[in-house]
């Protein structure tokens, strides 16, 4: 499909804009007088593509207006907080592009959308956003996704190194003045052992390819993984309820979708080793958290580590926290100096991309672009 230069639809001048010019002609005498005799034009210069960084984690955006600048493209761009849809009316109505890490992006919102050539995420997954929604509407919606995938599956080698070898329940063994094994039951051979690991997308492959590195025998369930790409992985390719009967770590790497909400539930637990351990990488909402919290107190399975939760920040009342045989991190297994600085920059480069009139490397909501995406209209 040819590429068609973007089209630039006209917008109301900003408060910042004409508060901005105000100030400055309050301050100036002589401009004052050449503005009243029509000397000066006093139209606002108007930026020609307005983006909306809904929310992020970090206080600047500065990198990001750096990237658009050194683009060329001329880019108005206007950062929110928000924490809900209704607090990005009326901002996002006349927006170009929209940069969402957090935000729910729901189908009320986008069908208020006049003129959105693209939604960009900070990150893999998109549950946030209506993805049917914004591909009714001709809006291809974007990740970022291999800007953490040596962070993610070091992190779930951690997790795994940390269970085999006991090393929480040892730390808390010395911190009590203790000394010698923490538990009479000595820990496997890590070698001996089997990995369960439940997607093998980007993530997943990189988890298989450091696994091996200590000797694990790996497993994988993935509906959409091919025997072929499987074999050429060195990996087994099993059925879900195969996998949780034989693996002694099983990790989670898949996206959440309608599909694999509560994947992992009460059921599922109950097929694992009663000395396995889940380990959820992904999203929160994968695994049946409160059939978690039964599994775990009752011994069905020996533990979990968990990077992520059903409720993001978990409350202080959250049963979970409670349990001695979990290890938590805040869901920042993507983080390290590196990543940040590639995150930040892909998700750039996916506006600019789409407002250069190219098509973007990772539009995730393709099979719902059933309009032309508005770069082509």
């Amino acid at each position: 499909m040819p590429v068609v230069p973007p089209v630039r639809a006209k917008r109301e001048p900003s408060h910042e804009h004409s508060g901005n010019y105000q100030e400055h002609k309050k301050g100036d005498v002589w401009f004052k007088a050449a503005f009243k005799r029509g000397l000066i034009d006093h139209t606002p210069l108007m930026a020609e593509f307005k983006v909306v960084i809904t929310d992020f984690g970090s206080p600047e955006n500065e990198l990001e207006a750096a990237e658009f600048r050194h683009s060329g493209l001329d880019v108005e761009l206007i950062r929110l907080n928000a924490k809900t849809a209704p607090e990005l009316l009326p901002t996002v109505v006349d927006a170009d592009a929209l940069i969402v890490q957090w935000t729910p992006i729901p189908r009320d919102v986008i069908a208020q959308l006049r003129q959105c050539r693209v939604i960009s995420r900070y990150g893999i997954g998109v549950d946030m956003i209506d993805l049917a929604a914004a591909g009714e509407h001709g809006i291809p919606v974007c990740n970022t996704p291999d800007y953490c995938i040596d962070e993610v599956s070091t992190h779930t080698l951690s997790f795994i190194l940390m269970l085999n070898r006991q090393i929480m329940p040892q730390d808390q063994h010395v911190r009590a003045g203790k000394w010698g094994p923490p538990t009479p039951t000595p820990p496997a051979r890590l070698s001996t052992q089997t990995l369960g690991v439940v997607g093998m997308g980007n993530i997943g492959r990189v988890v298989v390819q450091k696994a091996a590195a200590f000797g694990l025998k790996v497993l994988v369930y993935d509906p959409y993984l091919s025997a072929d790409t499987a074999a050429q992985a060195g990996v087994e390719r099993v059925e879900l309820e195969t996998l949780l009967q034989r693996a002694d770590y099983v990790t989670l790497h898949c996206p959440l979708t309608e599909e694999t909400r509560h994947l992992i539930s009460t059921a599922q637990l109950q097929q694992m080793k009663p000395t396995a351990y889940l380990i959820n990488m992904a999203r929160g909402p994968i695994v049946d958290q409160p059939a978690l919290v039964e599994a775990l107190v009752s011994k069905t399975i020996a533990g979990a580590a968990l990077d992520v939760f059903e409720k993001e920040p978990p409350p202080a009342d959250e049963p979970l926290l409670k349990l001695e045989n979990v290890i938590f991190t805040p869901h920042l297994s993507s983080w390290s100096a590196e990543s940040f600085v590639q995150l930040r920059r892909e998700v750039v480069q996916n506006v600019v991309t789409v407002f250069q009139g190219q098509q973007p490397r990772s539009i995730v909501n393709r099979k719902f672009l059933v309009a032309p995406t508005r770069q082509q209209a």
